[in-house]
């Protein structure tokens, strides 16, 4: 998946270009393609496929120390009201 992410990263300042040239062949379903809607799927594709890059390499904070939330144990006990200690 990272690495159909990063093809899509790179394939879309391609399709940006080719939006900017020849927009007829991004948006080939339109009567009349326009340069600003076909450059506007290259950037967002662009902002889309590596926002999800960026999610699917880095390691967040939680999965490197091993544990949901340290302090307060497992989220299933986080979410239990305990009435017990309110008072």
């Amino acid at each position: 998946m990272i690495k159909f992410m990063l093809l899509l990263v790179a394939l879309s300042p391609v399709v940006f270009l080719i939006g900017l040239v020849k927009p007829g062949w991004i948006l080939f379903w339109q009567k009349t393609p326009d340069r600003l809607w076909a450059s506007s799927v290259g950037i967002i594709m662009f902002m889309a496929t590596f926002t999800a890059y960026s999610e699917l390499r880095v390691r967040h904070k939680a999965e490197i120390a091993g544990v949901a939330n340290p302090g307060r144990g497992s989220a299933d006990k986080q979410n239990q009201m305990d009435i017990g200690r309110m008072r």
